[in-house]
Parts: C-alpha cells; sequence; structure tokens
C-alpha cells in the first residue's frame, strides 16, 4: 500500500508500453499498413494521434500536471494528490519535481528525479537522501512513470527508437488516418470498441475517447482540445491487487522552452545529503 501512487501510474505505463512499439521497428518514414479501409471510430481518433504524435515530434517539452490517486478499500478511501513539473530534452534528459499535497497539512514529501542521459538521480528532500541508477535501468522500470504520464510516454517511446530525429517525426508528418492504421495494428487497446464523444469543460471543447484495454484490464479516458492538439487530462480505472484504483492527471501547462540551462539535468548534492545504494521510492503514504 505505501507506493499506490506508483501502482496507478505503473498501469497507465503498461498501455503506454504498448503503444510505442507503433515507432520501434521503423527508423525512417513508415510504409502504409497493408490493411481494409478504416472504420469510422477508429477515423474519429485523428485528434487522439494527432495528439500523441505530436507530443513525440518535438526535441524539448516542459509539462506540468496535477495527479490525484483514489483507491477503494473495504473499510476506507485513500488519496493521493501530487504536482509535477518536467523538463525534457530529448531523447533522455529529464528534470522532475514531485510535490505531494496532504488536504489536511498542505505540501507534502517532495522529491526529484533527474538524468543526464546516462546516469538517474532521485532525491528525497525529507531525508537529504539520493540515489544513483543508470538512464536505461530506469526508464524500463516502474519508477520511470514518477515523471508523469506524458513525460514517460515520450521517454519510453524515444528510447525504444533510438532516434529521435528520424522515426518520431516522421510519424509526425503522416496523415490521421494512417496514423490511426499504425495505433490500430500495434496498440493493445481496443480502438475498434472505444466511446467517442464531445464535451465543453469550462471554455475548452474536448474529443473524450473512453476505451478498454484488450484484455479488460483497466479503461483510460482521455481528453483531447482539437484546436491545440494537447491531451489535457488522463483518467485511468483499474484494479491492482484486489485494489480498486481511479487515477486523474490533469496537465495544467505544455510548453516548449525557448532555453534550457545544461545544468538542468545535472544534480548537486545538497549539503550533508547521503547517497543510498537502492533507488529512493517515491511513496505518497
Amino acid at each position: 500500500m505505501k507506493s499506490l501512487l506508483l501502482v496507478g501510474l505503473t498501469t497507465i505505463a503498461i498501455s503506454n508500453m504498448s503503444m510505442t512499439t507503433i515507432a520501434q521497428t521503423e527508423t525512417q518514414t513508415p510504409q502504409t499498413p497493408t490493411s481494409p479501409a478504416l472504420p469510422l471510430p477508429l477515423l474519429q481518433a485523428a485528434p487522439l494521434v494527432q495528439a500523441t504524435s505530436k507530443l513525440l515530434a518535438q526535441q524539448s517539452y516542459q509539462i506540468e500536471s496535477s495527479i490525484e490517486l483514489m483507491g477503494n478499500l473495504p473499510d476506507r478511501q485513500l488519496v493521493a494528490n501530487a504536482n509535477l513539473k518536467t523538463i525534457i530534452a530529448a531523447p533522455n534528459k529529464v528534470n522532475t519535481e514531485i510535490t505531494f499535497v496532504n488536504r489536511d497539512r498542505g505540501l507534502g514529501q517532495k522529491y526529484q528525479i533527474i538524468s543526464n542521459g546516462t546516469q538517474v538521480w532521485i532525491y528525497d528532500q525529507a531525508t537529504n537522501q539520493y540515489s544513483v541508477s543508470e538512464y536505461r535501468q530506469f526508464i524500463q522500470s516502474a519508477a520511470a512513470v514518477n515523471v508523469g504520464t506524458l513525460a514517460n510516454f515520450y521517454l519510453r517511446t524515444l528510447d525504444r527508437v533510438n532516434s529521435n530525429k528520424i522515426a518520431s517525426r516522421a510519424l509526425a508528418k503522416l496523415p490521421p488516418d494512417r496514423l490511426i492504421g499504425y495505433f490500430q495494428r500495434f496498440a493493445n487497446v481496443d480502438l475498434q470498441n472505444m466511446t467517442i464523444r464531445n464535451e465543453q469543460i469550462e471554455d475548452t471543447f474536448y474529443s473524450i475517447y473512453d476505451i478498454n484495454a484488450v484484455d479488460n484490464s483497466y479503461e483510460v479516458t482521455t481528453y483531447v482540445a482539437p484546436q491545440s492538439s494537447n491531451i489535457d487530462r488522463i483518467d485511468l480505472i483499474g484494479q491492482k491487487d484486489g485494489l480498486d484504483l481511479l487515477l486523474i492527471e490533469q496537465i495544467t501547462s505544455q510548453t516548449l522552452p525557448e532555453s534550457i540551462s545544461a545544468e538542468t539535468f545535472n544534480f548537486v548534492p545538497p549539503d550533508n545529503a547521503e547517497q543510498v545504494e537502492l533507488q529512493i521510492a517515491i511513496e505518497p503514504f
């Protein structure tokens, strides 16, 4: 129970990892899949695929989001809230600040995850301890989802593609019907039977996609703003070890930084900080 946030994010990461294989086998401009004409529900998913390809095409990103995770136990409900601030430079540099929020006591624990492309540091502010691991080991582990859903998807995809200048950009240039074809062919989600609806939330119109996993182990709802081609929110409903989970990640800001300081991706231990052997676990409870 000590890492409920990680459990929920890991479930999302599983679905995202299956989608990353879209670009994995292509290092040049993909060819049109040999498949019959796409049915209407798949064509209607074009805004979702365009938003994903837009994300992968960028060479740097700054993403801020808030996460709420709820888990239902027989006798009580667990709630965890966190704010994330992430800066990414393709293909494998990241700096994420994680602040857990306690509704009763205000701000809670703070963590930082930094990668210079080779090593990853995880720093626990409360204990003044940090751990060091290899990037490839980190990005392929469940711990990597703590950088946020979109950031994790971005980093895992580029890691698998192993080229941030060819394959991901080539995907971004494909027309929607061909992009949908690749999603339907490679993704481990049931796009054929997804539910699509349009809804206005405050001042923004969204295309909303309710998509089940092929094995029905979870359901993900994605909110796409068609005008900006941004994914603004992701909801996840699933179950892990008998615990019913609901995770909501609200993307509050997506920007392209004009410049990024080289020091952004280097960790300098604070005074008297202790390095620990085991990778630090990020725990909301």
